[in-house]
This record gives C-alpha cells, sequence and structure tokens, in this order.
C-alpha cells in the first residue's frame, strides 16, 4: 500500500531479517510538505517516521 492511503487504525506488517514479524497500528498520519509523517503503535511503543508519499509498505489484509 502507498504510504499516502494509509489510514489511522491501518495495520502494517515489517518482517526482519531474524525472522520475527512485528505488526504496526497506523495511530496517525498527516503530510509534512512533499512527505508524510505516520505514527505507528506496536509492542515496542508508539514511534513516528518520514515516509515519501510515493512509499509502498506491507499492509495487512
Amino acid at each position: 500500500m502507498q504510504i499516502s492511503q494509509l489510514k489511522p487504525g491501518d495495520s502494517v506488517i515489517e518482517h526482519r531479517d531474524c525472522g520475527l514479524v512485528i505488526n504496526y497500528e497506523v495511530v496517525d498520519i498527516k503530510p509534512v510538505g512533499k512527505m508524510f509523517e505516520v505514527t505507528f503503535r506496536s509492542d515496542e511503543g508508539v514511534s513516528s517516521a518520514l515516509y515519501p508519499a510515493s512509499a509502498f509498505v506491507h499492509a495487512a489484509a
């Protein structure tokens, strides 16, 4: 899914090299210039990151 299409409540999956799979919930998303700031929540806590609007992430079905 493209970053610009994410909405609060969407789930995103990260597959780490060690085989660990982490599920993130989108808490907030807002445009910042040509980027989007996405705030995620997981078992590891809450964190934000900036992404280009055209970037893709693996969204959970």
